[in-house]
């Protein structure tokens, strides 16, 4: 396999990485608050060490072996049958003669394991897992006995952290309790470039075919879809484009993204400081209205429902669309350009739709999250909880970052100035060099690197994020936590909601079910207790507020 397919590869395994963000990302995930419960524990370890974020930060001498339950990656797996065999960890055993033992469930079986797990007894000394993504949150894990809390070991024990943490406020806001406690250790997403990989693109190559220019406004966006349908840009003869196509109405890849055009989400989101509910707004309404015209006149995939990545990808590279929310287009131009299938194939990224008040608004919650998952947490189980927090912390040091983005300097990568170039047995690796040489696609309790990121995004990517970043971004919440009596009940309203109102979007938007029966629709939202669970979320986000 040649690097360009190679890096492609690892491109659609972003979006895998992306779905990881449970841990504190998601503003539907409940998560539990300390706002009504005492840290489990308060008391400050009784141990004392040099715990340093430089040279190999070694424990300090007790803690000689660790068993880590972690998701094994889909890059990894191509290669290696665990992470004992990738050679960051390798290289931490060589550097601190600590031995991990890893369990690793199988491919899409995380939850079902963790909760046997859980369940047992049968603990590991670390989970890796999407903590904010589990019922009560890790709080409620921590009140169980299952979890530590790390709040008092974390300054001694975890300096290359918390200097991170001290750098970066707002991703400390995203990562504690309301009342500052620390459960796990994320992945963290400092800068803005890791962060903005998503959101509207277009085919160039089909506007330049029709002679149009990349759309701006909402109403500009219309027109283009139009001519898309009807001035047969993929030059068959027949009038088989569908010019947008997605993945169901809500969601980062879904066509109810073009409701940012009304400065309304298809969500909770934050207004002035005030939580809304979106999909009652009369600003959705509008954006719905518009949605409903588009599709009626052929503008939309009729299979937007159906759609998973890989069927929304094949209606643009097939040439049956030309528009929509997604990841970066690097996939879609290796795919079609640089293979020579369709040399003229041109995506690129576009700007946020604009309406009335000229706010291109973004909906996606990622762009400003920087705590994402999987995240690490010690279990009651661990006999060294102190030296395990040390052993952890070092990723997050600055010779743990090199190590864990870019592998060894010498072997895996080298130096040229200040940028760093992966080796071919990285990049040409048939079998995954990405999951075997390093931990930033894995999936790890890490800082991500623009130096890795930028070998991957460059081309295509960082040229379409420049049209995504200067969008609004103040709709979207924040992560939020929830106390366990809210969880009960954020769970069971916001699941009964979300059904509802998912399956009404999807009526509206086909026209199984007429605009005309909107106030319906919001009475009966309203009736399944909106109003209490936007007091939840209000509460929530002030108590996020005041961290």
């Amino acid at each position: 396999m040649n690097s360009k397919r190679f890096l492609s590869a690892c491109l659609a395994a972003i979006i895998g990485a992306s779905a990881l963000a449970g841990c504190s990302g998601g503003q539907s995930a409940p998560a539990s608050s300390g706002s009504d419960a005492a840290p489990a524990s308060s008391a400050a370890p009784a141990a004392s060490s040099e715990a340093s974020g430089g040279a190999a930060a070694a424990p300090s001498g007790q803690l000689k072996e660790l068993t880590i339950f972690s998701d094994f990656s889909s890059n990894a797996a191509k290669v290696i049958k665990s992470y004992e065999e990738n050679i960051v960890f390798q290289t931490r055993e060589e550097q601190t003669g600590v031995h991990v033992t890893w369990n690793h469930p199988p491919a899409g079986q995380s939850n079902e394991q963790f909760n046997l797990m859980v369940s047992s007894g049968d603990l590991p000394d670390v989970i890796m897992y999407g903590w904010n993504s589990v019922s009560g949150g890790a709080l409620k894990y921590v009140n169980d006995g299952i979890i530590i809390d790390l709040t008092p070991y974390m300054d001694q024990y975890a300096p290359s952290f918390i200097k991170l943490m001290e750098e970066n406020p707002e991703a400390r806001k995203q990562i504690v309790d309301d009342n500052s406690n620390y459960y796990y250790l994320p992945m963290l997403r400092l800068e803005d470039k890791l962060r903005v990989v998503s959101g509207p693109q277009i085919r160039v190559d089909w506007l330049n075919k029709l002679n149009l220019e990349k759309p701006k406004t909402i109403d500009e966006l219309y027109n283009v879809l139009k001519a898309f349908k009807e001035q047969d840009p993929n030059g068959n003869g027949e009038a088989d484009e569908f010019p947008m196509t997605g993945q169901k109405f809500r969601g980062t890849n879904g066509i109810g993204n073009m409701v940012g055009a009304w400065g309304t989400s298809w969500d909770y989101y934050v207004k002035d400081g005030k939580i809304l509910f979106g999909p009652v707004q009369p600003e959705f309404k509008e954006g719905l209205e518009f949605i409903v015209k588009c599709f009626s006149e052929g503008l939309i995939d009729p299979d937007y429902m159906l759609n998973d990545r890989t069927k929304q990808d094949a209606k643009v590279t097939g040439g049956i669309s030309g528009f929509l929310y997604a990841i970066q287009p690097a996939t879609f131009m290796r795919t079609m350009a640089e293979s020579g299938r369709e040399p003229d194939f041109l995506v690129e990224g576009m700007t946020w739709p604009t309406g009335k008040d000229g706010v291109a608004y973004a909906l996606l919650s990622e762009y400003d999250n920087m705590a994402v998952g999987p995240c690490a947490a010690i279990t009651t189980e661990a006999k060294y909880p102190e030296e395990t927090l040390q052993w952890l912390d070092y990723a997050y040091s600055d010779e743990g970052n090199i190590l864990f983005n870019l592998g060894i300097e010498g072997d895996t990568f080298h130096w040229d100035g200040d940028k760093a170039v992966y080796e071919d047995k990285v990049l040409n690796d048939d079998q995954g060099g990405y999951g075997t040489f390093n931990m930033a696609l894995n999936g790890w309790a890490m800082s991500q690197s623009t130096l890795y990121h930028e070998q991957l995004m460059w081309q295509y990517g960082y040229p379409a994020a420049e049209f995504w970043r200067p969008a609004d971004r103040s709709l979207p919440l924040p992560s939020l936590t929830f106390t366990d009596e809210e969880t009960k009940r954020v769970s069971k309203l916001k699941t009964d909601i979300d059904t509802y109102v998912d399956e009404m979007l999807d009526k509206f938007t086909t026209g199984k079910e007429p605009m005309a029966n909107w106030d319906s629709y919001v009475a009966a939202v309203n009736g399944m207790g909106l109003e209490e669970l936007t007091a939840i979320y209000q509460a929530s986000y002030d108590r996020y507020q005041a961290r």
